[in-house]
């Protein structure tokens, strides 16, 4: 088959297309938290920070997290006991309902240490949190819709930030 130079200037023009929008749609990658445009110095969310003010949130939030990190693994374990339990072929419900009690009491203690962070971090920014958009589809607030969002695994997953 024969191409016309008609037909060449259309294939020619489609591949320079595919690679331009191509090229624009990972062009945001690695624009995230801590890119500059929407982290903790972007004025998108928290207004302008010194460099104390943000090595000051770095640190709470690194504090926070190992602070955590054994509460959030627990809360974990669970979940996957519970899911465990429930997909057997006769789960048995009260070693369900002892799980689920386990779990909520873990998470509760994992939402207060969140509102004491929550606080700390206000200390040192007023602002921070304003302007985020609420839980995300990460849990422990790991980037996942912003700092109030959802953790590492689903805001239906396993605790919440």
């Amino acid at each position: 088959m024969k191409l016309n130079k008609t037909s060449k200037i259309v294939v020619f023009l489609t591949v320079i297309a595919i690679a331009g929008f191509g090229t624009y749609a990972f062009a945001d990658w690695g624009t995230g938290m801590y890119s500059g445009r929407m982290g903790y110095g972007g004025q998108r969310y928290m207004g302008n920070l010194s460099a104390d003010e943000i090595g000051a949130l770095d640190q709470e939030r690194t504090t926070f997290f190992k602070d955590t990190q054994n509460l959030r693994q627990d809360i974990y374990a669970k979940d996957l006991e519970l899911r465990s339990e429930i997909a057997k072929q006769s789960p048995d419900a009260e070693r369900m309902v002892d799980l689920q009690k386990e779990i909520s009491g873990f998470r509760a203690q994992l939402d207060q240490k969140r509102l004491e962070h929550m606080l700390k971090m206000k200390k040192i920014n007023p602002a921070a949190g304003r302007g985020f958009m609420g839980r995300g589809n990460m849990p422990y607030g790991m980037m996942g819709g912003g700092m109030m969002g959802g953790g590492m695994m689903g805001s239906g997953g396993f605790g919440q930030w």
